[in-house]
């Protein structure tokens, strides 16, 4: 009998010993695990960082080249390529091929504003009651227009200190004004055709086909056929054969425009601007970083107006 009870109890003792080195495997099996993740997660960590910085890099060497004003912006410098998947591409453009908001808002011209809205597919009265809003949003008192909105309208809405009663000093404030939520619906990429950093009048040089078929009142054929001779004969947009006209009456006689057919259309309308938008983006692998600058006087005694940095993966 008590041989019987000691066997039992050896038979438990290794039983237990097996399940002892059982739960120690576990527990090492997973602190490997887990350290083999906080390793590869560390590494990954690193491995982001390395690429952030090299697409720091070669963004700002982009903008510094951009930003010299013996490039040209059809300069082979611009776009550079290296090994491991790694480059920049940097644009200059001028800044009139915008709208410049506050510059129509400031001279009352709304004809310009209600039209493209039209164009984006907007009726004709709602187009009015943005335009409206936004010379509520930038006048200096508080009468409201016709159509437009002011101060008990946006605390109705819980919005305090609006509008602002100024000039935009970004092109995002745009979006607090009533009924820049309906424009989006129609255009959601209706940033890029405004700025606030031009000279005022649109640069027929730059404007696309929308652009110039809303302010000039020509077909969309004749805009985007006045677009395509401008890119020269390559038929490709900023490159070295790219026509610039020297005047607006030249451009709007290739245009087809008539400056009788559009009241107010002169004080519209010009073919250069000293503004410049600089775009740089910068990929190393899978990670994009573009920074924008909105220089003046780039030729002379360069002023940056904007910058900002956006960064992707």
């Amino acid at each position: 009998m008590k041989k019987e009870v000691t066997e039992r109890r050896e038979r438990w003792e290794r039983g237990s010993s097996l399940i002892a080195v059982f739960w120690l495997m576990a527990v090492l099996s997973l602190a490997v695990f887990t350290t083999t993740h906080l390793v590869s997660d560390d590494m990954n960590i690193i491995i982001a960082q390395k690429k952030s910085f090299r697409a720091d890099q070669l963004a700002e060497k982009g903008i510094a080249l951009a930003m010299n004003p013996v490039v040209e912006p059809w300069d082979p410098i611009l776009i550079q390529q290296f090994e491991g998947q790694q480059g920049f591409e940097a644009t200059i453009k001028q800044e009139g091929g915008r709208l410049n908001i506050n510059s129509l808002l400031l001279r009352e011209d709304r004809l310009p504003l209600e039209d493209l809205f039209t164009y984006w597919g907007l009726e004709g009265d709602q187009a009015s009651e943005v335009v409206d809003a936004l010379l509520d949003w930038i006048d200096s008192d508080d009468l409201e227009s016709t159509n437009g909105a002011e101060v008990e309208y946006y605390e109705e809405l819980g919005y305090e200190n609006y509008p602002f009663n100024r000039p935009f000093y970004d092109i995002e404030e745009m979006a607090l004004v009533r009924g820049m939520d309906f424009v989006s619906e129609f255009q959601p990429n209706w940033r890029d055709y405004f700025t606030l950093w031009s000279q005022g009048p649109l640069n027929l040089n730059e404007a696309s086909a929308e652009l110039l078929e809303v302010i000039t009142g020509v077909s969309a054929n004749a805009a985007e056929e006045f677009v395509y001779e401008r890119t020269g004969y390559d038929g490709i947009e900023g490159t070295e054969d790219d026509v610039v006209y020297a005047s607006v009456d030249e451009a709007l006689l290739l245009l087809g425009a008539n400056e009788n057919s559009v009241p107010g259309l002169l004080g519209r309308i010009g073919v250069s601007d000293n503004t410049v938008r600089i775009e740089c983006t910068a990929n190393v692998g899978d990670y994009l970083k573009t920074v924008v600058l909105v220089v003046r006087n780039r030729e002379s005694q360069p002023i940056i107006l904007t910058r900002e940095e956006l960064f992707y993966r």
